[in-house]
């Protein structure tokens, strides 16, 4: 469920070494990013008002009895929240748009960069 700027999805496999090193860095047991990514991508999904048949097909369940599971409910006051926390982690340019960007794939160096930044911000 985590993209790159232009909407290409990232290679799990580096976010997941990267999540890694970043609970080992912090001190913390190994955890499973799996479960919990699944969990926010289904309730991030149901606050966008997505419905659960399709919310099932992109989590990959077979039954749609296992789909509620991975969704909260939505109130005003989680969407209120749900928007507050995405304007958090990207808030709106303060410049004009450019327009289209040039498509690039992400090498090592732009992994690693970005692995420094989220260090940074402890």
């Amino acid at each position: 469920m985590f993209s790159r700027p232009d909407g290409r999805p990232l290679d799990p496999r580096a976010d997941y070494e990267e999540f890694k090193e970043l609970l080992k860095e912090a001190g913390i047991d190994d955890r499973r990013l799996y479960d919990g990514s699944r969990h926010t991508a289904g309730t991030i999904l149901n606050e966008l008002g997505v419905d659960m048949p399709t919310i099932m097909e992109i989590l990959r369940h077979t039954q749609i009895s296992q789909t509620p599971r991975y969704v909260k409910g939505r109130t005003h006051l989680s969407k209120d929240a749900m928007r507050r926390m995405g304007e958090f982690f990207v808030p709106a340019p303060s410049t004009p748009d450019p327009g289209p960007t040039e498509t690039r794939t992400e090498t090592a160096d732009t992994r690693a960069a970005r692995s420094r930044r989220r260090r940074r911000i402890r």
